[in-house]
C-alpha cells in the first residue's frame, strides 16, 4: 500500500467534520431521488458513485436476500443472497467493486415467496431469524467499504495510518447510522395477509429502532379491503410487473399504461408511499405460443437492430433463423415479446402519480447507469416534483 501524506487542514477536516455531518437514527425522510439496487453481486464503485450524486440519490434500496419455503426442510430459507467481494492490500484501490456507500442511506430489502406464508411457520420465529441475518449481511458489506470523502489517498505519496484508520471507521460508522430501515417484499394474498401481516409486526417488535416497511403492489393498492393494509410505516407502490410474462395474450408484462390507470382509480391508500417506476426491459420467448424463458435486458432498440428478427404487430418480432439464444434453444418463426414501458409512458405516469395524496415520493427500479440515462431519470424525477 502506498503510502499517505495529509495537510493539517484536511487532518482536521477528517478527525472532527465527520463528527458533524453524520446521521442521525430518526425515522427515514422518504424525499430524494432514490433507486433499488437488485443484483446478486454488489458493485458499487467511483462512477457509481459519481452517477449518483449528479442525481442527487439519498437511497439506496438493496436487496440483502430471498426467503423461499424448502419442502425438504419443511421451513423457510434464505436463498439468493447478495454476493460480497473481497479485497486486500494488493487489489482494493483498483478494483472496480469498490462500495462507496457511507454517504447515502441504504435500505435492506429482503423479498418472500408468498408460499411462506402458506403454511404453519411460526412469523414470530422468521422475523428474529431474518433480523439476525440482514445484521450479519450489513456487519459484513461494513467491511469492504470505501470511504467516499473524495481524497486521492490510493496514490499519494506518504502515509499516516491513522489517519487511514479514522477513514474506514467514519465511514462505516456512517453507514450503520444510515441504516434506520428495513423493506419487506412480498405479493402477499387474502389468504396468507394474516400471517405475513403478523410477520411484519414481529420485524417491528425486534427492530423497534427502524422504520419497517414493505413493497406494495397495484392489486393490493386497488383492493384494499380484500388484500387488507399491512401494519407498518409506510410503503412502496410497485408500478411495474403487472401481468404473467408467460401468458402470450399479454402484450407487456413490465408495464401497461392502461392497467396502470385502472388500478390507481380509486385514488388513494393510508400508509405514506413512494412509488416504483421500472427502468428495465426484457425479451419474452415462446414457440408456438408455449412460454420459453425470458432474455433479460432486451429492449426493443437492440431487436430493431438485429438482422436475426423482423417486426410482428404489438411489439413483437420474428426469428429468421434457427439460433440459441440468451442461452435457449429457437427456431425460425418463433416470437419474442419485448416488455418495457417507454420514456414517454413513464412521464405521463409520474404526473398521474403526483396526484394521489398517499404518494409523496418516487424511486426507480433498479440501478443501471445505461438505463438510467435512456430514460432521463433526473428528468423524470423533475416532472414529479413540480406536478406535485
Amino acid at each position: 500500500m502506498k503510502k499517505i501524506a495529509i495537510p493539517f487542514f484536511l487532518l482536521f477536516l477528517l478527525l472532527f467534520g465527520f463528527g458533524q455531518c453524520q446521521k442521525s437514527n430518526a425515522p427515514i425522510d422518504v424525499s430524494g431521488c432514490n433507486f433499488y439496487f437488485w443484483k446478486t453481486r454488489l458493485s458499487f464503485n467511483a462512477a457509481d458513485k459519481a452517477l449518483a450524486d449528479s442525481l442527487g440519490v439519498e437511497r439506496l434500496y438493496l436487496r440483502y436476500f430471498d426467503v423461499d419455503w424448502s419442502p425438504s426442510l419443511g421451513m423457510p430459507v434464505p436463498v439468493g443472497e447478495i454476493t460480497l467481494t473481497g479485497w486486500s492490500n494488493e487489489n482494493f484501490f483498483s478494483t472496480n467493486e469498490a462500495y462507496f456507500l457511507d454517504d447515502r442511506q441504504v435500505v435492506p430489502v429482503v423479498y418472500l415467496e408468498n408460499r411462506v406464508f402458506s403454511g404453519s411457520y411460526d412469523p414470530d420465529s422468521l422475523a428474529a431469524k431474518i433480523s439476525d441475518k440482514i445484521a450479519s449481511i450489513s456487519r459484513e458489506i461494513n467491511w469492504y467499504l470505501y470511504p467516499s470523502w473524495g481524497y486521492d489517498y490510493a496514490n499519494a505519496e506518504d502515509s499516516n495510518y491513522e489517519v487511514l484508520d479514522s477513514l474506514y471507521e467514519g465511514a462505516r460508522q456512517r453507514f450503520f447510522d444510515g441504516l434506520t430501515e428495513i423493506q419487506l417484499d412480498c405479493d402477499w394474498t387474502a389468504t396468507t395477509r394474516e400471517r405475513y401481516f403478523q410477520f411484519l409486526k414481529a420485524m417491528k417488535k425486534y427492530n423497534p429502532d427502524k422504520t419497517i416497511s414493505c413493497t406494495v403492489r397495484l392489486h393490493q393498492f386497488r383492493d384494499q379491503e380484500k388484500t387488507g393494509v399491512p401494519p407498518v410505516d409506510r410503503g412502496t407502490l410497485m408500478c411495474y410487473n403487472m401481468a404473467s410474462p408467460k401468458d402470450p395474450g399479454v402484450s407487456d408484462a413490465i408495464f401497461d399504461p392502461a392497467l396502470v390507470q385502472g388500478y390507481l382509480k380509486n385514488g388513494d391508500y393510508p400508509l405514506p408511499l413512494e412509488a416504483a417506476l421500472p427502468l428495465f426491459s426484457w425479451g419474452v420467448l415462446f414457440h408456438e405460443n408455449e412460454f420459453k424463458g425470458l432474455a433479460s435486458g432486451l429492449s426493443a432498440e437492440a431487436v430493431q437492430s438485429n438482422p436475426l428478427f423482423e417486426a410482428e404487430p404489438n411489439g413483437k418480432y420474428r426469428f429468421t433463423a434457427d439460433t440459441v439464444f440468451s442461452e435457449i434453444y429457437m427456431r425460425r418463426g418463433d416470437l419474442v415479446r419485448i416488455d418495457q414501458a417507454s420514456p414517454d409512458e413513464l412521464a405521463a405516469l409520474t404526473e398521474r402519480l403526483a396526484q394521489i395524496k398517499a404518494i409523496k415520493n418516487i424511486s426507480f427500479f433498479d440501478w443501471n447507469p445505461s438505463n438510467i440515462r435512456t430514460y432521463h431519470v433526473d428528468d423524470l424525477y423533475k416532472k414529479f416534483q413540480a406536478a406535485r
